[in-house]
């Protein structure tokens, strides 16, 4: 058992840092494209425009807490994810200090061990469970949304101040009466 643990482990280490899936088609190379950029424009809001969330990064954050937020400049939530981690680790080492495991609490559902169990052990094996799953997805769904909200936050802004309202000019046309216009003008 222990050597197909391991197995999977090392196999694991070896996808998450290996090249990146990609599911959809990629039609350019973003690394030689230049950008044009506003002059207002600062770094981190460049760097949150160019950053994608990926497979990959969906892995890194099974093994670190709070990676997604960390990437996305959300420090002070990644801290809250990561200490909500470690108390789902802290309740498990607590069952493993004390001889249980906690694959066999949660995962079997067989009369005799439930009997051998307390309801102490099980609400701590539950919470520990819920903890670390529970971080995960919010650490990778809230990040998510996170980071589309401040890039088109950031493109509203920059859209805004390229964006010209123009009056157009009073105008004869073929028919011989006055026509107005307006128009919309992109830099």
């Amino acid at each position: 058992m222990k050597k197909i643990g391991i197995l999977i482990f090392i196999g694991w280490i070896n996808f998450t840092f290996s090249q990146d899936l990609d599911i959809y088609k990629k039609t350019d190379n973003s690394n030689y494209k230049i950008p044009d950029i506003s002059k207002e424009m600062t770094y981190e809001e460049f760097k949150i425009l160019g950053t994608n969330l990926r497979m990959q990064d969906m892995m890194i954050a099974t093994i670190l807490p709070g990676h997604v937020h960390f990437k996305i400049g959300e420090k002070k939530t990644a801290y809250y994810i990561l200490g909500t981690r470690a108390l789902g680790y802290g309740a498990w080492a607590y069952l493993a200090l004390n001889n249980k495991s906690l694959f066999n609490i949660v995962l079997y559902d067989n009369y005799t061990f439930w009997n051998n169990t307390s309801t102490g052990d099980k609400i701590v094996a539950y919470t520990s469970v819920v903890l670390m799953v529970g971080s995960y997805f919010y650490d990778w769904i809230h990040g998510k949304y996170v980071l589309e909200e401040k890039q088109n936050k950031i493109r509203y802004k920059y859209a805004k101040k390229k964006a010209k309202l123009s009056l157009g000019s009073i105008k004869l046309n073929n028919k011989n009466y006055p026509a107005l216009s307006f128009s919309y003008t992109f830099q």
